[in-house]
């Protein structure tokens, strides 16, 4: 049998609860977004860890371009660009970002919305607002479910999933810690 028979991979984003386990790696390192710095001691492999015998899917290219800053969803259906530099980036870890991104934390930028247009697809988006929350809007592929920018002309901006771009993100690390 494979090394995964029987498992279950659940996102820890939407436990409302500590799981009781802490990360032994990080995965895929080589494929990891250029503006995202590792800082702990965990181990780190390039693709799988050692004893897991799968192919591995190449990540498409990215560009390093200075702008517009390019993203799409997984399945390509949907594409965006901002062309002026970001306002503001962060990393939110409130339950409302936990559970939109099924992960520890979610990693936005602020671009104004004028600066901001859909290159295609923006027909192939959906959404769903927190009711209780003033600002929380989850938007994203119908086709993939990948989280997609929001745009709130009302407040001028656009809030863009930072794992949704295609590209460098303004030069990488160095702008989003400026952010």
């Amino acid at each position: 049998g494979d090394a995964m028979d029987g498992l279950v991979f659940a996102p820890a984003g939407n436990f409302d609860s500590d799981p009781g386990v802490r990360a032994l790696a990080h995965i895929f390192v080589a494929s990891k977004a250029p503006w995202y710095e590792i800082t702990d001691a965990l181990p780190r492999f390039d693709a799988y860890p050692p004893g897991i015998d799968a192919p591995v899917v190449p990540d498409r290219a990215r560009s390093a371009v200075a702008a517009p800053i390019h993203g799409s969803c997984h399945c390509d259906a949907v594409a965006f660009e901002a062309t002026s530099e970001p306002l503001r980036c962060r990393h939110c870890h409130c339950g409302r970002c936990r559970r939109g991104r099924s992960a520890a934390h979610a990693s936005n930028l602020v671009v104004s919305a004028d600066a901001f247009r859909f290159t295609r697809g923006e027909d192939r988006l959906a959404s769903y607002k927190v009711p209780e929350a003033q600002f929380f809007t989850q938007t994203f592929c119908r086709a993939c479910g990948s989280p997609m920018p929001r745009v709130d002309p009302g407040r001028g901006i656009a809030v863009v999933p930072m794992g949704a771009l295609d590209d460098d993100a303004q030069g990488g690390k160095e702008k989003v810690r400026n952010y």
